[in-house]
């Protein structure tokens, strides 16, 4: 039998009641986090993030969960309360995996966080009648962005509608910074940038597809003040699919740089 871990402190949401569970019928049955991730397809280091209550398991997982753990519905009910939660937030889990994710593929009607500077994101989210504090808001993006200047970045692969480069967005010199911001990044052996020119086939918001470091797979899709976040593989599949169309018909690296250009010179 393995040992058991210390006890866990009394759970505060639901997130951190399923995980104390799964670990409860884990250690009942003798099994380590690493055999537990073995039967259901996961690391266990994954596991350590559901028991935690830190990251919660998707639909599919908790479904996996549920039966290996012989819980008989018990898993998948918690998980239906924190799927309600996390609509609510939306972006959250995301931006968590976007953080540490192995490559980042996405479609953007704007200027993605990971390339916005704090101007051009202030005016975006002025725009937007943003609830928060502006400038704290700004300050998290920009602290995201660490992430393309760590020791190991992200591979980054952006595709951008082409109007986002000629739309006036806060000001002529907010533009340009975040043109100019856009070709200094555009040169990094890790970053690719694209232009979807604006008379070839579109979707009305954007698509992210994130590749973690253990393979898994993930797609974020975004709206005006809405949003969600998919891990089941048919989903991702899907969206893959269409961000495949999408790239087919954008214009190569070097054409792409000479827009940005153009519309540079629009902007002064």
């Amino acid at each position: 039998m393995a040992g058991r871990s210390k006890p866990l402190p009394p759970p505060t949401s639901v997130a951190e009641l399923l995980g104390k569970k799964v670990r409860y019928r884990r250690e009942e049955r003798g099994w380590t986090q690493e055999a537990l991730g073995a039967k259901v397809h996961v690391s266990h280091n994954r596991i350590a993030q559901i028991e935690r209550g830190t990251d919660p398991p998707p639909g599919q997982l908790a479904e996996l969960l549920d039966v290996v753990l012989d819980y008989h519905g018990e898993i998948i009910e918690l998980w239906k309360l924190i799927a309600n939660e996390a609509f609510k937030d939306y972006a959250k889990t995301f931006l968590k995996r976007q953080g540490v994710a192995r490559s980042i593929h996405e479609f953007s009607l704007t200027v993605p966080g990971l390339l916005q500077t704090a101007a051009y994101a202030h005016s975006i989210m002025e725009y937007g009648d943003y609830t928060e504090d502006l400038d704290d808001a700004v300050r998290r993006r920009m602290e995201r962005q660490y992430v393309l200047d760590s020791e190991d970045p992200p591979w980054l692969w952006v595709i951008l509608e082409e109007s986002v480069l000629f739309r006036s967005t806060g000001s002529r010199t907010v533009m340009r910074e975040q043109l100019e911001h856009l070709l200094e990044y555009s040169e990094r052996p890790n970053i690719h940038l694209q232009v979807l020119r604006k008379d070839r086939p579109c979707i009305p918001g954007s698509i992210s597809l994130l590749t973690m470091h253990d393979g898994s797979r993930g797609a974020y899709t975004e709206g005006f003040n809405t949003g969600q976040f998919f891990e089941d593989p048919k989903d991702v599949e899907q969206y893959q699919r269409i961000y495949d169309r999408l790239h087919a018909d954008a214009l190569g690296t070097g054409a792409s740089a000479g827009l940005i250009q153009a519309a540079l010179r629009k902007h002064t």
